[in-house]
């Protein structure tokens, strides 16, 4: 029940915000999704725990390893991939997001340890990402930007949002699960974390409505190349780092997916953000956020019977 909620609720919100907009556009008109988002990550910190971490001499390398490839190299493959394709300003747009926001919050943690990875080594990689993505994401969303169109943000601005509505609430909630002195959370925050994302895709496609209207298939076909590519090719580059680096398979298995993922309620905060027409970009969003789960769900069973038949 609890992997197929997410999912499906996505799906519901969608097909609502398209036939009941009016809720979603009055929800979103009145600071609707800032507040949300606000909880969201309030949610995330109280979720997020501290994993048995050992300590080894190649942390380091695969922090900065895991950096460059999530938080600089992506955004650049995403304006890449958009470039190559020729995709339309708003549709790059969410493709170069997609690319600038750090590794998911949880489903990361929860495949490598589905695939048989370190979940440790994940958490770390998840948590210090996302910090460190808050920062270096205005700027670099700023420079990909700048590169796809005629698009500036106002990189100061973005960044006090971002330090206010994900990395304060974030912390707000680590310091309330610390107080709290519980080793375990209950798995409803689970559901109500999911259920704010899905108000957030409701939301956002009922304000945005018109521009869905106008996609034909060709403009669905690119978003499933663009966003499949992007993907794929951060799974491949991820893996060989690993090699490079000579990590254990548990480790290495933890850098593919953790590196790989990208955030979808922060790629909607950045989207809630931008005071322009961000237009059809929520589209991208979504479909990266499905295609990546499909893809990492169907990578780490493969993994994991691996294991599993090794140690017959």
């Amino acid at each position: 029940m609890k992997q197929f909620f997410l999912p499906i609720g996505l799906i519901l919100a969608t097909i609502i915000g398209f036939f009941l907009p009016a809720v979603g556009v009055l929800f979103s008109d009145n600071n609707g999704l800032r507040i949300v988002v606000f909880i969201i990550f309030l949610i995330s910190g109280y979720q997020t725990g501290s994993g048995g971490l050992s300590v080894n001499k190649k942390l380091p390398a695969i922090f900065l390893i895991a950096a460059g490839i999530s938080l600089l190299f992506a955004p650049l493959l995403g304006l890449g991939i958009s470039m190559i394709l020729k995709l339309p300003l708003h549709m790059a747009m969410g493709l170069i997001i997609m690319g600038t926001v750090p590794p998911t919050i949880s489903s990361g943690v929860v495949i490598t340890e589905v695939a048989k990875g370190n979940g440790a080594l994940a958490l770390f990689l998840t948590i210090s990402l996302n910090l460190l993505g808050i920062f270096s994401m205005p700027f670099v969303l700023d420079l990909c930007f700048k590169a796809a169109g005629p698009v500036n943000i106002d990189q100061n601005a973005l960044l006090l949002k971002m330090l206010f509505f994900v990395l304060l609430p974030f912390i707000i909630g680590k310091m309330i699960r610390k107080l709290s002195k519980k080793n375990q959370v209950s798995g409803v925050w689970s559901y109500v974390n999911s259920s704010c994302v899905i108000l957030i895709v409701y939301a956002s496609i009922a304000a945005s409505k018109n521009a869905f209207t106008g996609l034909t298939v060709k403009d669905g076909l690119l978003v499933f190349i663009g966003t499949t590519s992007v993907h794929c090719l951060l799974l491949a580059i991820s893996a060989q780092a690993g090699k490079i680096l000579k990590l254990s398979e548990r480790d290495n298995r933890a850098l593919i997916f953790v590196t790989s993922q990208k955030t979808l309620p922060l790629a909607l905060a950045v989207l809630a953000s931008l005071q322009f027409d961000t237009g059809n970009a929520i589209i991208i969003c979504l479909v990266f956020h499905f295609l990546q789960l499909f893809i990492d769900s169907f990578l780490a069973s493969m993994m994991r019977q691996k294991s599993i038949v090794r140690t017959v």
